[in-house]
């Protein structure tokens, strides 16, 4: 009862919040995470053959606008929440249109949060799907080899990864640096699906590899064995896309 009763509190505190410490709140309560074992990629949707990574960039450009439409109505609900508290506060108001101001900012705040987080997904599917194809191409690394490119830097570690070992990895990052891993797909999405790639067994984190948090956890994957391909080239199209691939590289999609 007590923790609901805080909770509820917390929740008509957040309109009022600066926006960053808005999101963090909402990451506390869970919503950060979306697994990406039902992710739909790119707003949702899905389809049952792969597509074009030049469709997929026309999709992800459309899914940015629509991301802005939703940023900007987010940002005049908050203006609207913090009207409707002052004028509650000066006996104006029922507390009724107050809630409703507020529900409506939670829900236009949680469409922003999932929006942005299929944006990035996407756009890091699209990298990897491009930069990607290069990776077979390249000399085969032996075991616990390492190679790096201006584009990506790849490791054949010897340790065998599955994903039962992300919430190992998921605790290394939060007690190194006090927040979430950013993982975008943890194991296969709509959105590698609709791009062809086998992603069942990877991990997707959005850290730039030159980054000192993106360095830190490509040191530890080296010192603990687990391969990974670290991607750092931008993609014409999409955005810039960075990120680290854990696991083995994504290979196409068997044809049963």
């Amino acid at each position: 009862m007590l923790a609901e009763v805080i909770k509820s509190r917390l929740l008509l505190m957040a309109a009022g919040l600066p926006p960053l410490l808005v999101l963090v709140f909402f990451a506390v309560s869970g919503w950060h995470r979306q697994s990406g074992g039902s992710g739909l990629g790119v707003a949702g949707r899905d389809t049952a053959s792969p597509i074009s990574v030049e469709t997929m960039k026309q999709s992800l450009a459309k899914d940015r606008r629509l991301l802005i439409d939703y940023e900007r109505e987010q940002s005049a609900l908050r203006v609207e929440v913090i009207k409707r508290r002052q004028l509650y506060q000066e006996g104006r108001l029922a507390r009724e249109q107050v809630a409703e101001a507020e529900n409506s900012f939670v829900a236009a705040l949680k469409r922003v949060h999932e929006m942005r987080h299929s944006v990035d997904e996407t756009d890091i599917a699209i990298t990897e799907a491009v930069l990607g194809e290069k990776v077979p191409r390249m000399p085969v690394l032996p075991e616990n080899g390492f190679s790096e490119t201006a584009e990506l830097a790849r490791f054949n570690g010897r340790f065998k990864w599955s994903l039962r070992e992300a919430p190992r990895l998921e605790e290394y990052f939060s007690q190194a640096f006090g927040r979430r891993l950013p993982v975008t797909a943890l194991g296969q999405t709509a959105t590698h699906r609709r791009l062809g790639f086998d992603h069942r067994d990877a991990m997707d984190v959005a850290l730039h590899p030159d980054s000192r948090d993106g360095k830190a956890l490509i040191s530890h994957l080296r010192k603990t064995g687990i391969p990974f391909t670290a991607f750092r080239g931008a993609v014409t199209g999409a955005s810039t896309g960075p990120h680290i691939h854990i696991g083995k590289p994504s290979g196409r999609l068997r044809r049963w």
